[in-house]
């Protein structure tokens, strides 16, 4: 084997070592990205799924506050995906929920300004704190 072969297979090895190098960091990159997407989707999936929990125990409270003017909340909700609380009701009829779903929370304000004849709501408000 002349010189000149070994240094022409030195340079096709090398070269196939960096390309097989810079195909492993693109791939191991674009991995990486497919993996960070994945855990957004999913915090944005279980977000809304406390959302919707929140707003289901919302709309519960006032089915029972149109029944009971007297309800005073206070309670958890349970169903099949989760479970999310009605608090205290406040003052004249202000319903505050509160959902959490695999460590994503969501609040929900209601403030309800007539029950009878129609029930009559002034605000419906997702808030970050109560």
């Amino acid at each position: 084997m002349t010189q000149s072969n070994f240094e022409n297979g030195f340079a096709a090895l090398t070269f196939v070592l960096i390309v097989a190098a810079i195909s492993l960091i693109l791939g191991f990159t674009i991995s990486q990205l497919s993996i960070n997407e994945i855990k957004m989707e999913l915090t944005r999936i279980f977000s809304d799924k406390a959302y919707y929990l929140a707003t289901l125990c919302a709309e519960d409270a006032l089915m029972k506050l149109k029944k009971d003017i007297n309800y005073t909340g206070n309670e958890v909700v349970v169903v099949q995906s989760g479970e999310c609380a009605i608090l205290p009701i406040e003052g004249n009829w202000t319903v505050k929920t509160r959902a959490d779903y695999q460590n994503q929370i969501k609040k929900i304000r209601v403030i309800v300004d007539k029950i009878n004849p129609e029930m009559v709501i002034q605000s419906w408000e997702e808030v970050a704190d109560f």
